[in-house]
Parts: C-alpha cells; structure tokens; sequence
C-alpha cells in the first residue's frame, strides 16, 4: 500500500535541521511584521464584510478579554516585542480563533460561548499568542524572503543550497500550519492558564465539545491534510501538561 504520509514528508514535509536554521537566521523587522499581519487582516475582514459579520473593537465583551489577554501577555518569550495585542470580537456563532503577526487576536462569539468559561478562555487565548510568539505565522514571509534571495542574488550560488530553499518554499506553501506548531500552542496555552490561576482541564474539555460536535474524526485522513491534532490528541496532551504542572509547580486549591 501506497504510504502517502511517507511520500509527502519527503517531497515537502518534515523540515530538515539545515532548513530551520536558514530560516532562522532570517530576520523580520517589525514594519514587516506589522504590515503582514494587517494585510492577513484586511483579507479576513473583507470576508467577514461579504457575509455581514459584524466585527467590534468596543463593548464590555471585548474590554474583558484584554483583561484576559493582559494576565498571558507577560509570559510570553517576547513580550517586550508584543506590547500591545490588538483584541477584536466577531459577532459570528462560528466557534473560531485567528491571530495575526504584529499582535491581533480576533475571537468569534461562537468560541466564547462554546467555551463556556474564562478557565477554557484563557487557555484559547494563551494558544493564539503562542503563535505569535513563536512566529509560526511567520514562516511563510521568512521563506518568501530566503528565496528571494537565493533567485535574486546574481550568483549562481551552490546548487544543493538552491534546492533546499526551493523545497523549504514549497513545504510552506504545501502545509503553512503543522500540527507540531498547534500541539506547541497547545502546551503554551495550557502552561501559561495555570502559572495566571486558571484551570487548564477547562481547555482539555472544549477540545472534546469540538470532537463531539465534528462527530467521529476521520482517521483516514492522511497527515499531510491535517493543520491540527485531533482533538482527542489535544485533550489528552492538555490533561498530561496539568498533570506535569501541578506536579513541578503546586500551588494552593
């Protein structure tokens, strides 16, 4: 039987050790950053505009989660870079989540009311700032900009390194989010909930409300198609870092 999994991961999948530290050693200034994330978010909410979803800055609703939003903040690696997180509330019964480089968090009431809480709250909102801190979203700029270079330098330049940048470029363009950036978001979410006071088992709950309104997952579904773990992954992986945390780090009832 033919193994898909295997066959994309060599073409464009897994990246190699020399292709995260050649994307790592390409820097993104902050305008570019900044101007990244607005253009994701003008795209976004020209979409939003067609199907006459409503989105607000303003309201009690979005006061309280820039509350939330400024309990996790400082515990991000780069804080000092992201001083300030854009909140804003899609007034659409979709239960989503998007951020967005340069520090935008955009919530969709349908997630705030799935969540049913701030414990499973913060722990979605901690998930969306550790993409950001992390750069994830990043990867496709930085890989636009290393290729770039590589066809824009005059140089005939080493073969081999054109073809791994090549191949860099298409594996983002392949699968732009990983599942191993959503399970890092994940720990991170769960992680920075519990160090601020919350619970992070109210998180490993809203991953089963999302198994059991999805129904049965298809586990069929080749690797190489999936941007997230399952939920039941996710769940049980939320549950073991509460488990670690409380462990390493007890704290009070």
């Amino acid at each position: 039987m033919f193994d898909f999994d295997r066959f994309f991961d060599q073409m464009f999948g897994q990246q190699t050790a020399e292709q995260k530290r050649a994307l790592e050693k390409v820097d993104i200034a902050w305008p570019e950053e900044e101007q990244f994330g607005k253009q994701a978010l003008e795209q976004l909410l020209a979409d939003l505009r067609r199907q006459n979803i409503r989105v607000v800055s303003r309201g009690k609703e979005v006061e309280h989660l820039r509350k939330l939003v400024a309990l996790i903040r400082p515990q991000m690696q780069h804080a000092d870079r992201y001083r300030s997180i854009t909140v804003l509330l899609a007034e659409s019964p979709e239960s989503d989540a998007r951020c967005f480089p340069g520090g935008i968090l955009l919530l969709f009431r349908g997630l705030l009311e799935e969540a049913q809480n701030d414990d499973a709250l913060v722990g979605v909102i901690g998930h969306e700032l550790s993409h950001i801190d992390h750069g994830h979203q990043l990867r496709y700029l930085k890989s636009m900009k290393l290729a770039q270079r590589t066809f824009t330098s005059g140089m005939p330049g080493d073969p081999r390194s054109m073809m791994n940048n090549t191949m860099l470029l298409a594996s983002v363009f392949a699968r732009p989010f990983r599942p191993e950036d959503e399970a890092e978001a994940d720990r991170d979410g769960a992680t920075w909930a519990y160090r601020a006071g919350y619970d992070p088992r109210e998180l490993a709950k809203l991953f089963l409300r999302f198994e059991a309104r999805k129904g049965r997952p298809n586990e069929m579904m080749p690797a190489f198609l999936r941007t997230h773990p399952y939920d039941r992954q996710r769940y049980e992986a939320v549950l073991q870092r509460y488990e670690e945390l409380v462990k390493t780090e007890p704290r009070g009832k």
